[in-house]
């Protein structure tokens, strides 16, 4: 099994705020990316409650989520 391995997303700096013309909480691209995915995930019902005994039976429900998720925004809208 192979190991994850994440990157941190560099937080703007003051001086990058101002030269966006903002100020305050500027978000992290990457973290809407993270977020995004955890709401896709949600939507399928077989991922509500964890009932998996086994890392592969879990691992296998989600991809079967992402499949699906994949197929139905490539078909064609008839």
């Amino acid at each position: 099994m192979t190991k994850i391995q994440f990157q941190l997303s560099t937080k703007p700096s003051k001086q990058d705020k101002a030269a966006q013309g903002k100020s305050g909480f500027v978000p992290a691209i990457a973290r809407w990316v993270i977020e995004r995915s955890n709401a896709w995930m949600e939507r399928c019902k077989i991922l509500v409650k964890n009932f998996e005994r086994t890392l592969a039976g879990a691992t296998a429900k989600l991809n079967l989520c992402f499949i699906r998720l994949m197929i139905k925004r490539l078909s064609v809208p008839s």
